[in-house]
Formats: structure tokens, sequence, C-alpha cells
């Protein structure tokens, strides 16, 4: 099959190639020929999350300008700068108060910088915002969680490489305006 009129499928390789890209190269087709024991690490990009998880998880403190993770991720002490008062039973008792948390949130968050509270971050799964398959309304929380952001005066930013599950999660993070300005 001629594939000449398909579309790119990404950067060229560095020319000339250098012996530990050459390595990697070998290696990833090595991975993908294979058939692991337990099937569910025949997912080359789950066996990338777990590799280099780690790494991409310090490149984001690093980047944000983050010190360590608060005990709760509670996106109320964002947007107050308050303890969080929320009960575990009833997470969002006062309509007129910041909740806990925001709508499509996983795998969360709270990071703190000199022990204040910097940024949230929330790890999400396509599929469980962008319910194409869904009979109710909101098929696609992605409306919801900029409708968020905006009502408590918050920034986001949507980072693909997530931590989380390189490869199947994308990285969310809600963060003061005034912080990177």
């Amino acid at each position: 099959m001629d594939r000449t009129d398909w579309p790119t499928p990404g950067p060229n390789e560095p020319v000339p190639a250098w012996d530990e890209y050459r390595q990697l190269r070998e290696a990833v087709h090595d991975y993908l020929d294979h058939q692991p024991e337990d099937p569910a690490w025949d997912d080359i990009w789950r066996a990338l999350a777990a590799i280099m998880g780690e790494y991409q998880r310090d490149a984001f403190v690093e980047a944000f300008g983050v010190d360590e993770p608060a005990e709760t991720a509670c996106i109320r002490r964002l947007i107050t700068g308050d303890d969080c008062p929320h009960s575990p039973l009833d997470a969002d008792s006062d309509p007129n108060e910041p909740p806990h948390s925001p709508p499509a949130d996983d795998h969360a968050t709270l990071w703190l910088d000199d022990g204040e509270p910097a940024l949230y971050s929330m790890h999400v799964y396509p599929g469980n915002i962008e319910r194409l398959d869904s009979t109710e309304l909101p098929h696609n929380l992605w409306f919801d969680v900029f409708e968020f952001a905006a009502e408590w005066g918050l920034e986001v930013s949507v980072l693909p490489k997530s931590w989380y599950n390189l490869g199947s999660a994308i990285h969310v993070v809600f963060y003061p305006p005034e912080r990177y300005r």
C-alpha cells in the first residue's frame, strides 16, 4: 500500500543518529514485537509510563516551581487560601462557597510553594470527560472544567503528558492568574 499521501508520522529521525538513539529505537521495536506474560503490558505506553512517570512528575514540579504536595487535595484551599473545611461525607455542602474539587476530578494533588497552596492538578482520562456515548447531559465535561475555572478566577493549563498514566491520561492544572505573570 502506498503511504506517500498519509499524514506525517511526526518528527524525522535525527541525522546523524547517535548510538543512544539507535539503542532506544531498537529497544522500542523489540518491545513492540514481544509477547509479555501479562497482556496488560503489551501496551508500550503503559511500559513507558512506568519508566518515565517519576521523570515526568519531577519535570512538572521543577517547571511549575512547586515544593511539595499537600496532605489533602482541596481546590478551595487554592481559591481562598484557607484550610480545607470539607467533611469527607459532605464535601460540597455550601453551593456559595468553593467546592472541594473541580468537575471531572481524578487523581488530584494540591501543590504547595513555601507551604502555601500554589496550584491544583488532576490527571484525567479523555473518555471520562468526553462522554460521547452518554445519553444525559453534559456530554463533554471540558465545558464544565473551564466554566469552573472562570467562576472561581483560576487559569487552566492542559498538559498532554501525565505522569499518572503517560499516553492515556491528560494533566489538567488550575492556578491563580497572578502565579505566572
